[in-house]
């Protein structure tokens, strides 16, 4: 069941732009941050919440 949350559907959101641009950065959260404009360690503790990983290539 999809959870109709907003708070739910806000973060599979922002789970999704931020593997796409760390994807597009190879992982670079220096990039990935600006791009963002976020703060440096702004990817860190989404990716760690998050609990995103890089992909096997």
């Amino acid at each position: 069941m999809i959870d109709p949350t907003l708070k739910a559907r806000i973060e599979a959101l922002e789970t999704r732009v931020l593997r796409e641009v760390l994807e597009r950065h190879r992982w670079n959260k220096s990039h990935a941050a600006a791009e963002l404009g976020l703060s440096r360690v702004g990817p860190s503790a989404k990716i760690e919440r998050y609990g995103l990983a890089k992909r096997s290539e």
